[in-house]
């Protein structure tokens, strides 16, 4: 095969195509986070925390795989971003990818502990060891610091979209207002959950109306990402004309 017989990388539109399937994996994160880990996770009382992972058994193996697939999806998600703003600097992009990269590893670590959870309430060996008292006790224990952990890598994924908003901005073929927004997210989520350590005794979560500009991103991508032109041809059919 000769040189001029090798196949060109992906094209933008593809790099928007990866993008959306990585984004569209982690739908089931909201609902896990807001409507079913709310409901079995009782913040002052163990016992009852147990008794109801234990109820609803299907419901906590769904969260835990719902977010499993949401990092994976990460993953995904940070090869079509990378794909798709490699024309502005391929150094920066790359670099920008491996910190959503380590965002979803940490989180990944994080998911660990419902692992940890769910063997504790499933496996009898782990009540005969422990007692119900004491097994109850780590399994609130392993939930909490699963929430924990998941809050703090937001502070990583918050420095991500910094970062990728001035990807963008810099572009000039995705709008530059995407990029402010996508800024503005991330410093959000930075001082959001952040703030949790710093400020502790400030309200912010008025500042979660800033998380929702990936969701800009995302319909942006949908709507007219996947018909973006390579800027080197929309530069050669400016010279034809």
């Amino acid at each position: 095969m000769s040189q001029g017989d090798i196949l060109p990388g992906p094209r933008l539109r593809h790099a928007a195509i990866i993008t959306v399937i990585g984004y569209v994996m982690s739908f089931g994160v909201p609902f896990a986070s807001f409507s079913i880990l709310p409901k079995l996770f009782v913040a002052d009382d163990a016992a009852k925390t147990s008794q109801n992972i234990l109820a609803h058994q299907g419901l906590f193996v769904a969260v835990i795989f719902a977010f499993l697939v949401n990092f994976i999806g990460d993953v995904v998600a940070a090869w079509g971003l990378y794909l798709l703003l490699r024309p502005v600097n391929a150094s920066i992009s790359m670099f920008v990818a491996w910190l959503r990269v380590v965002y979803a590893g940490v989180g990944i670590a994080a998911v660990l502990n419902l692992v940890t959870a769910h063997r504790l309430l499933t496996r009898p060996a782990a009540l005969a060891a422990l007692g119900q008292v004491q097994r109850d006790a780590q399994v609130h224990v392993a939930v909490g610091t699963f929430t924990s952990q998941f809050a703090f890598s937001l502070i990583v994924f918050g420095a991500y979209l910094v970062l990728l908003g001035w990807l963008v901005y810099r572009s000039g073929y995705i709008p530059r207002w995407l990029g402010i927004v996508l800024a503005i997210a991330g410093a959000g989520w930075i001082v959001m959950e952040a703030g949790r350590y710093l400020l502790p005794g400030v309200d912010l979560g008025f500042l979660f109306v800033t998380s929702f500009g990936e969701l800009v991103l995302l319909v942006w991508l949908i709507g007219w990402g996947t018909r973006l032109r390579e800027p080197a041809a929309d530069r050669a059919t400016s010279l034809a004309a």
